[in-house]
């Protein structure tokens, strides 16, 4: 129903984060049962707090579609690990399988126990498969993909007789479209640790109901029938995950992880990280490169917007208005970018290169110094011509003194007013120089104005 794509979230002040980014496919995106699925998978995740488990960062709705932007794990999912290990014969060894599922059996309990606001969201994967098991190259292993979990807060409720999930995975009650609790987690979580142990599938068919009818009826080989040097207590903890009565297994996640735990020595996380880095490091390379790529052209895209800004802002300019609401709500979008096969711009469009751009422009203003600029480099006179020159074609020169009318009658006399004391040309020199150092101000909007008496 969806395709993952790398991408890059691009914040205030440079900032950039590298994240998955789920797509709903086109022809989902106008289905409501669809919608409703995919945003109740962004709802419940955001409500697991765990490292074990992949967070969900944000949802965005961008021309029509529907994105949720999650935690990007650079490594590779448990099936493809399995897989390629077969094919090169570097079967992961026993700690290794035994912190691999623990750590998912971890995170399956976080989201079974997660509850909001005091109360128990009772989430059910639903979907615990190889595929959905992130193993990364820092030896951390991830659950992810809840899009068909089961909680008490889903907007959608699956119809009843509807069978959603893997069937090789299935509980034999979920099989059944019977009620479901956390115990059909376990059930697929056993049925992957049997297959990593083992090297082989457990329930498969070529025939989907003969996948169904293995997975309710055929018999469960102990793992040391098929792999001797394993640990005989490993298949008292594997078969009690695996009984297809629910009352039968372990009453929760954590419960299996410690009895497996107890059962097989845990390996460390630099021995999981060492095995991924070996197995899938062709994939990883490919991968690094593209994140590489995607990083420079986030970092070249941020600096192309904050340098056509920089360079207008002289101090002669006063600051364009800024709308507090618009940069707040444009630097809270999160302009996203970048992903595998296709370009940014033309995934994204001009709108999103728009958030970036404004964004910028925002980021670049406020790193503008608010201190006086620096006085004037080009000698006084050339600046009191300059504006003199400019000043003139505004207000017009005054008349001679010679020509001004006399309107008095030539028979009285011209009465004379005594004029104050005139300063000498030392004091006025000595008053110019002082009030005219520097020959200009700064207004309000930090323009430079030459004062009037300095002309």
């Amino acid at each position: 129903m969806a395709t993952v794509h790398l991408g890059c979230m691009l914040g205030p002040a440079g900032f950039s984060k590298l994240v998955a980014i789920k797509c709903l496919h086109e022809q989902f995106a106008l289905e409501q049962e669809f919608v409703a699925m995919f945003l109740d998978e962004a709802r419940l995740t955001s409500s697991i707090h765990h490292p074990n488990v992949v967070a969900t960062l944000d949802v965005v709705a961008e021309q029509g579609e529907l994105l949720v932007v999650m935690e990007y794990v650079h490594g590779e999912s448990l099936a493809a690990l399995l897989r390629t290990s077969r094919l090169t014969g570097d079967a992961p060894a026993l700690p290794v399988v035994t912190r691999i599922v623990c750590d998912a059996l971890d995170g399956l309990h976080a989201a079974h126990i997660a509850s909001l606001a005091g109360r128990c969201l009772n989430i059910v994967h639903r979907d615990v498969s190889p595929q959905n098991i992130m193993v990364g190259a820092d030896g951390n292993t991830r659950v992810l993909d809840f899009g068909i979990a089961q909680a008490a807060v889903r907007s959608h409720v699956t119809a009843s007789g509807t069978v959603k999930g893997k069937l090789a995975y299935m509980a034999p009650e979920q099989l059944q479209s019977r009620a479901v609790n956390a115990r059909a987690d376990i059930f697929a979580a056993g049925v992957v640790l049997w297959e990593a142990l083992t090297g082989k599938r457990l329930f498969f068919a070529a025939d989907p109901r003969d996948t169904a009818d293995l997975v309710m009826n055929s018999a469960i080989a102990p793992p040391t029938t098929i792999v001797p040097s394993l640990p005989s207590e490993l298949d008292r903890v594997v078969l009690k995950a695996l009984a297809r009565d629910p009352a039968q297994r372990f009453d929760s996640a954590h419960e299996f992880a410690e009895a497996l735990r107890r059962a097989a020595t845990e390996g460390s996380r630099r021995a999981v990280a060492d095995w991924v880095n070996r197995v899938a490091k062709d994939s990883l390379s490919r991968r690094l490169h593209l994140l590489e790529t995607l990083e420079a052209s986030a970092i070249h895209a941020q600096a192309q917007a904050v340098l056509p800004s920089v360079t207008s802002s002289s101090p002669f300019h006063a600051p364009l208005p800024v709308d507090e609401g618009t940069a707040t709500r444009t630097t809270s979008t999160r302009a996203i970018s970048g992903e595998t096969g296709r370009s940014s711009a033309a995934r994204w469009g001009p709108a999103s290169a728009a958030i970036v751009g404004i964004a910028a422009v925002v980021i670049a203003w406020a790193m503008v110094p608010k201190s006086p600029p620096p006085p004037l480099r080009v000698p006084a006179k050339k600046v009191v011509a300059a504006v003199t020159a400019a000043s003139s074609a505004l207000v017009p020169a005054p008349l001679p003194v010679e020509s001004l009318p006399l309107a008095l009658p030539s028979s009285e006399p011209v009465k004379r007013i005594p004029s104050k004391p005139r300063t000498g040309p030392t004091e006025k020199r000595l008053m110019h120089a002082q009030s005219c150092s520097p020959p200009y101000r700064i207004d309000a909007a930090g323009v430079r104005r030459v004062k009037l008496q300095c002309l």
